[in-house]
């Protein structure tokens, strides 16, 4: 297929969990006491020559706490890859952070994703493991739609306009 996404270690196919999505998001609207989630539209663009013609393993992570996030931020992909299953043990709740994961093969067009983060989000980090050195992040501002452009050593994050109403 391309490209997977996972959430906590759990695999779906991109077409399964479009409708898992559409089936949980109506019965959740107007029922959670928090705050209303935010929602992410994500586009990625990806380069014939990516990674050294290899797969790209992309995660977008949102934090929830705050001195967490300052760490997190710091980061390069090569270490948040290495020290991820560490932090997973080190908050096991899940209410200090949140991923989600996909594989992106260079030349694939693959198609947009809608990312949901529920609750209270501090700060955003999309983190691409490349196999060239470098940070291979990008700190998520306030934009709700983006694009994810992996090029071949390096990945770039770009706001999209808001759609027409």
């Amino acid at each position: 297929m391309g490209f997977s996404k996972h959430r906590r270690g759990g695999t779906m196919g991109w077409a399964r969990w479009i409708v898992a999505l559409a089936l949980v998001l109506p019965s959740g609207l107007g029922c959670s006491s928090g705050p209303p989630p935010t929602r992410f539209l994500v586009e990625v663009a990806i380069t014939a020559k990516a990674n050294r013609n290899s797969p790209v393993p992309l995660t977008l992570v949102a934090v929830q706490d705050a001195k967490l996030f300052d760490q997190i931020v710091k980061l390069t992909a090569k270490q948040w890859y290495e020290q991820r299953e560490q932090m997973r043990r080190d908050f096991p709740s899940g209410t200090a952070f949140t991923e989600w994961d996909w594989e992106f093969v260079p030349g694939q067009a693959p198609p947009p994703m809608v990312v949901e983060v529920s609750g209270k989000a501090v700060g955003a980090v999309i983190f691409a493991n490349y196999r060239s050195p470098g940070d291979h992040r990008f700190r998520i501002g306030p934009q709700r739609r983006m694009r994810v452009d992996l090029g071949d050593d390096d990945l770039v994050v770009s706001p999209l306009d808001a759609p027409e109403e």
